[in-house]
């Protein structure tokens, strides 16, 4: 099972994103802004975009929004964007 350990976030849109397997990846949320729904519109707010947390392995927002972390792990997966760091976890 993945799951995300750690979220840091990097500039813009962008969070850092650890894996339980030992693997991280950068993936750009921009596209999430685009979307123009009822979760998506208030991560326009900056902060609120940042104010991001983990719960049982997934990525939360406080109104609700719930990325897993199995879809992240493959998008960054097959943008090869994923990288692994035995010192990282």
């Amino acid at each position: 099972m993945i799951n995300l350990i750690k979220i840091a976030p990097t500039n813009e849109y962008k969070l850092r994103l650890y894996f339980l397997d030992e693997t991280y990846g950068t993936m750009d949320f921009s596209y999430l802004l685009d979307a123009k729904t009822v979760l998506t519109i208030p991560l326009e707010e900056f902060d609120y975009f940042q104010s991001c947390f983990i719960d049982f392995g997934a990525l939360c927002w406080k109104n609700g929004l719930e990325l897993s972390a199995e879809s992240l792990y493959r998008k960054l997966k097959e943008k090869n964007e994923l990288h692994c760091d035995r010192e990282v976890a």
